[in-house]
């Protein structure tokens, strides 16, 4: 838009031949612009082209008035359209009335796939307003969408994306945390046969939570895309607290216990488990906490100090609930029936009875697991994780797809000018590039055919002087009749045409051609004709207040535009090249810091989502980098991707090894035996080999949601086999599905199971996918601790014990 570029706007086009055509199109325009010079209204457009067709007489004359009939046949055209939509008529642009091709006009804006697809930019004034800008480009697609009828507009971008992806992991996260909870206290309940210490151990539960959410606004203030998932996975964790207490609770009652010998026995035997298995859960988060990605030491910190959190009110308030209800009196009178017991033990007798048998199997799928360890691939596409059903995604998609370049680019920061121009040059030469966009042209001396095309420009502009648009509306009755009258002029025209092609004798031999010009005029006439009795249709279909005012606002745009346009022109600066302060603000501000550094935005040719185009061009943009003596910066979205993937892949790798570490250690300072540290991992290593095998079978990938629970796994398995070893420490019998603490290990799993399946909803893929790869997760450990650790334990000979 030449009024919005100053008055160096000529200097801009890549091309000579651009400044060239535009003066050409004014030449060929200036009967047009003369009859423009006499009117200031629409009604008096219409009447002086009528005049002319009423006047002409001249080969000259009618030539000039059929030259001007395309430039009046779009703004016919563009009245029309201002009828049909509504809300306020966009600017009819002057340009548009010199360009006579779609292929013109689709130059001036951003396009792809061929012209289907038009762009535009845009930045909130400052980040804090991101969201209200967002919103209120949404606002106005959908206005646009009411006012068009089938045209298609979406908003979507990185920060959209980014925006849209937190408010859909948040709704996400709600709603999974409610159902979480409901159904780990329905799997309590229905286990329990009862209500009421379900109910006391998830009210527990629920102030844990509350205490967690004050702790993480007074350490973090704040949740990201990783941690916003964190509430439903501490309620299927901290659950589990209440259901061992809850169950050793019960068997000791049904022993005859009374209440409070029954709660000590229960929080000094099985409370040493619930506290050891907190804190090497805890500590597999709490070692998230010694990487370098801060959003991965925020997980660890919320969700290490949350599980801490809640194991408070699980030891103190839930132990002083249980004290108090009808079930303790029940369950010390009536005998538990004998039935679940026993078809509990006759079950775990399967694989007592045959441990040899059942190691091997486990053995086998180990090593069938092992196999398929090649197949597991890490998807590094952010995009894969978002939810489908975003129409930002979709749009995203969409441009991917039809674009011939990425619709992300890397940003290189030149320190002065002459290497912005080194860097512009041998960028563009890397085959993995296929634009750059900069200033740098624009601040290169032009050519001096160029300057004196625009000098030529300029005069001919100023010579072009428009009257002010008129300041009345548009009169209805008035612009009926000039259509009325230029319908008639136009039928007659064409019907001229006809007659003086039919009339042609057939020897006289004309090209060709001839005919076909003269079709083709009488077509155009007839076309214009058919287009100013659809305009004359539309003002009727409209009351004559509204017809009124959208005509009078076309009206005013279109002759101010006009006017500015050519002002712009006349306006122009042909005595020296551009400087950085001639380039318009947008475009200084944006490539141009204040230190005197230039930008340089790179686009790639691949989608630059996927790992390997990534790697590929944000390493030859380093390379050349890496030559200049004064190195330029490489940054932006590519390289953000690429760097912060491959962090967050190896935080979580790392923290792994930091949980498998301190959980190691804090299983060592409770057993004090090296045996029975690596009996209580045995069930992590198996069940983790296991899952890794499931997810090469069906073809599961990592990504940057679900890597976590590599560490996780670690934590949340290790626990069963802590609270096993315990039990058979107390008794030294392996039998443990037909007690309390098999019972309470198979109901903690089923409860961690729903608080995880629960994301298994979530419309955002990467929540989704944790969600699905904890739940196997677990479900492999948990049946690793009761089939094959028990067998394990039934063939050792001896098991250390620790000293009471």
């Amino acid at each position: 838009d030449l009024k919005k570029l100053g008055r160096k706007a000529l200097f801009f086009p890549k091309e000579d031949s651009v400044i060239q055509r535009m003066s050409e199109q004014i030449r060929k325009a200036r009967p047009m612009l003369e009859t423009f010079q006499r009117v200031n209204s629409l009604e008096s457009l219409l009447d002086e082209v009528n005049r002319q067709f009423r006047t002409s007489s001249k080969e000259s004359e009618n030539a000039s008035l059929a030259n001007a009939l395309p430039a009046l046949r779009r703004i016919l055209s563009q009245a029309n359209a201002a009828l049909s939509r509504r809300g306020d008529p966009p600017s009819p642009d002057a340009e548009t009335l010199f360009n006579t091709t779609p292929e013109a006009l689709r130059k001036k804006y951003l396009t792809i796939a061929e012209g289907k697809i038009y762009l535009l930019t845009a930045r909130p004034t400052t980040p804090e307003r991101k969201k209200e800008a967002i919103a209120r480009l949404r606002e106005l697609t959908e206005s646009v969408q009411s006012e068009v009828p089938g045209v298609n507009v979406g908003v979507t971008g990185e920060t959209v994306l980014a925006l849209d992806e937190m408010r859909q992991s948040q709704t996400d996260s709600l709603v999974a945390s409610c159902i979480s909870l409901a159904l780990v206290t329905l799997i309590f309940s229905f286990c329990y046969q009862e209500t009421g210490r379900p109910i006391k151990a998830t009210l527990c539960l629920l102030i844990g939570l509350g205490y967690t959410m004050g702790y993480t606004t007074l350490l973090i203030g704040r949740l990201n895309i990783l941690t916003i998932a964190f509430l439903p996975m501490l309620i299927g964790l901290a659950i589990d607290f209440g259901v061992h207490l809850i169950t050793r609770y019960e068997e000791e009652l049904r022993r005859g216990a009374r209440a409070e010998i029954a709660i000590q026995k229960s929080l000094i035997h099985t409370g040493q488990g619930i506290f050891t298995g907190c804190l090497t859960t805890a500590g597999a988060f709490f070692a998230m906490a010694f990487t370098e990605f801060q959003g991965v030491r925020e997980m660890g910190w919320i969700t290490g100090g949350g599980m801490l959190l809640t194991l408070i009110p699980m030891m103190t308030v839930l132990p002083v609930l249980l004290l108090r209800g009808r079930q303790n009196a029940l369950d010390q009178q009536i005998p538990p029936p004998q039935t679940p017991k026993n078809y509990r033990a006759s079950i775990e007798q399967i694989w007592l009875r045959r441990p040899k048998r059942t190691l091997a199997a486990g053995l086998f799928l180990a090593g069938l697991a092992f196999v398929q360890l090649p197949k597991i691939r890490f998807d590094y596409n952010l995009l894969n994780m978002q939810a489908e059903n975003l129409l930002s995604v979709q749009y995203e998609k969409k441009l991917i797809r039809e674009s011939d370049k990425s619709v992300i680019f890397a940003l290189v920061i030149a320190n002065s000018l002459e290497q912005a121009k080194t860097l512009e040059s041998e960028i563009r030469r890397l085959p993995a590039v296929a634009d750059v966009d900069s200033v740098t042209r624009f601040l290169s001396a032009p050519q001096s055919r160029r300057l004196e095309t625009i000098r030529r420009l300029r005069q001919e502009a100023a010579k072009m002087q428009f009257a002010a648009p008129s300041t009345h509306p548009v009169n209805l009755e008035e612009l009926s009749q000039a259509l009325t009258f230029f319908q008639s002029y136009l039928s007659l025209a064409a019907q001229a045409v006809e007659e003086s092609a039919d009339k042609t004798p057939n020897l006289q031999r004309l090209p060709k051609s001839a005919d076909d010009v003269a079709v083709s005029k009488a077509e155009t006439f007839r076309a214009l004709e058919a287009i100013a009795g659809r305009l004359q249709r539309n003002i009727r279909r409209l009351s004559p207040r509204q017809a009124s005012q959208q005509l009078t606002a076309f009206q005013n745009a279109l002759f101010k535009d006009l006017r500015q346009t050519f002002r712009a022109l006349a306006n122009q600066d042909a005595d020296a090249p551009p400087t950085a302060e001639d380039l318009p603000p947008s475009l200084r501000h944006r490539f141009i810091g204040k230190s005197g550094q230039h930008l340089l935005q790179v686009y790639p040719r691949e989608n630059l989502w996927e790992r390997d185009p990534q790697k590929t061009f944000v390493q030859g943009l380093r390379n050349i980098a890496a030559r200049f003596e004064n190195p330029p910066i490489v940054t932006g979205t590519p390289v953000q991707l690429l760097e912060y993937t491959g962090l967050l892949k190896r935080s979580y790798e790392e923290t792994a090894l930091y949980a498998l570490a301190v959980i190691a250690v804090l299983s060592l300072l409770h057993f004090r035996s090296c045996l029975a540290v690596l009996l209580a991992l045995l069930p992590v290593a198996l069940g983790s080999l296991w899952l890794l095998g499931l997810m090469g079978i069906f073809h599961i990938p990592f990504n940057p949601a679900n890597i976590m629970t590599l560490p996780l796994v670690v934590g949340i398995g290790v626990a069963n086999g802590i609270h096993i070893l315990n039990r058979y420490r107390e008794e030294r019998r392996p039998e443990l599905l037909s007690k309390s603490t098999g019972k309470a290990v198979l109901v903690s799993g089923l409860t961690t199971m729903a608080g995880f399946g629960s994301l298994l909803l979530a419309r955002h893929h990467g929540i989704q996918s944790l969600g699905l790869v904890m739940t196997v997760g677990v479900f492999t450990c948990m049946t690793a601790g009761l089939l094959i650790l028990p067998c394990l334990l039934q063939l050792l000979s001896s098991f250390p014990t620790a000293k009471h």
